[in-house]
């Protein structure tokens, strides 16, 4: 399911005018919540203890990428903190999948990782506590906020988008 999702979202990006590339995006994502949507029902979050650190972390992209069933992404995560706090998920997924969630509640995310596109830059969805950011994004092993803005403006810049804003 990782690698199906991972190859189409590359190629979608090397092909950005490309409706049919997105629409395969949306199948998989939707074939791909549905799977997971099983294996939580079954087993709850697969921690490390249950399949690995990579295949753990493969399933959080999923979730992250789950975004037409918002309400799963919100259940999972409640079991991700939990796999978290007993050391048996990453960090830093919790971090990217609270700020995903936060979003697309209309709240201002924690970690400054979800960005969207204004015209040609693209800039941090709002942030709450802009003074606590560097200590948070550094307990959950997430790097420097600048450095994020950084990675993202190589990537607008790969996407012919243009460039970051703070």
């Amino acid at each position: 399911m990782f690698q199906e999702d991972q190859d189409a979202r590359y190629a979608a990006m090397k092909d950005l005018g490309n409706w049919n590339l997105r629409l395969k995006i949306k199948k998989i994502d939707v074939r791909n919540t549905e799977a997971a949507k099983s294996i939580v029902r079954r087993m709850g979050w697969p921690t490390f203890a249950m399949i690995g650190k990579k295949a753990s972390h493969a399933f959080w992209l999923i979730v992250q990428h789950s975004d037409l069933e918002r309400r799963f992404q919100a259940k999972c995560l409640g079991l991700l903190k939990e796999a978290v706090v007993k050391k048996q998920a990453h960090p830093k997924d919790l971090a990217l999948l609270t700020d995903r969630v936060l979003v697309a509640q209309g709240k201002k995310q924690l970690f400054g990782t979800q960005f969207h596109r204004k015209g040609e830059t693209l800039i941090p969805q709002p942030i709450r506590d802009r003074k606590g950011l560097e200590a948070r994004r550094k307990a959950h092993g997430l790097g420097s906020f600048a450095a994020n803005l950084r990675k993202m403006s190589l990537r607008a810049k790969k996407l012919g988008i243009g460039r970051t804003k703070r």
